[in-house]
């Protein structure tokens, strides 16, 4: 809702949504919200649904062509980053520390971007939608845990020396292992590898797929991630062993692997 201050502006308002690195131009029309109450409302697009109940700061910058520019407040979207980021600490714990988590090593911005090619971005939009699913009961959305569990595993990834190919590999794997959704990527040998290292038959405790998201069994699986790490970086040492062991599956099946937009700077 917006003060009463603009309840006599009948024209289109021109609105900038700042969302760190991107910048969303909508037009919209202010209208009452009620008579009694004095404010006036604008209704943003079905992208900024993440937003509900978010608190938000509104600026007009007055002049010649005035602007409100309405910036939310994504503390909690950090707080979600850090806890999975806590959790996948634990769970590579046989691999190696990762330390603890920057936002500065990833491309962060509101809305999922659909290109990436140095560091690995994360969305606030999917953190909030996490956030919400977690404190108010509400179904979290497969895709965007998948997204943000898949980046937080390649920034881990690189920590732990894994790089480009390797660390998409492994965050790919990863991202399918704790939300137990395909990635729709081309992506299906490396998830059938997944599940036949994370269950592996010596290992009869390790966490079903995706059993880990609000859980507290991230620890349970630090044997299978260790053989999952152990597999990628065999792979980075050998390239053409990765890429004969994934076409021959990929043979097996007289198919050719997807290739989903999202990924297109930095297909496997």
């Amino acid at each position: 809702m917006l003060p009463k201050a603009y309840a006599n502006c009948t024209q289109p308002i021109a609105i900038c949504v700042h969302l760190k690195q991107i910048m969303v131009s909508l037009t919209r029309k202010v209208r009452s919200a009620g008579r009694s109450s004095g404010s006036v409302e604008i209704t943003l697009p079905p992208e900024m649904q993440a937003l509900e109940g978010i608190e938000c700061r509104l600026i007009l910058r007055d002049g010649a062509r005035p602007e409100i520019v309405i910036q939310p407040d994504v503390s909690m979207a950090s707080s979600v980053f850090t806890d999975l980021w806590e959790q996948l600490r634990q769970a590579l714990q046989q691999v190696g520390e990762i330390g603890a988590f920057r936002l500065a090593d990833f491309d962060v911005s509101f809305l999922p971007p659909r290109h990436w090619n140095e560091r690995p971005p994360l969305s606030y939009r999917d953190a909030l939608a996490l956030h919400r699913s977690k404190h108010e009961a509400e179904p979290a959305d497969p895709s965007g845990l998948s997204y943000v569990v898949t980046f937080l595993a390649v920034g881990a990834a690189q920590r732990l020396g894994l790089k480009e190919r390797y660390a998409l590999v492994f965050g790919v794997i990863v991202g399918y292992l704790v939300s137990g959704i395909c990635a729709g990527n081309g992506t299906d040998f490396e998830q059938d590898v997944a599940l036949q290292l994370l269950n592996d038959p010596r290992d009869p405790d390790a966490p079903a797929l995706g059993a880990l998201f609000n859980t507290n069994r991230w620890a349970e699986a630090r044997e299978g991630f260790r053989r999952l790490f152990e597999q990628v970086q065999a792979w980075q040492e050998n390239p053409s062993l990765y890429d004969e062991h994934r076409q021959r599956w990929w043979n097996q099946f007289s198919a050719q692997p997807r290739v989903d937009s999202l990924w297109e700077d930095s297909s496997l």
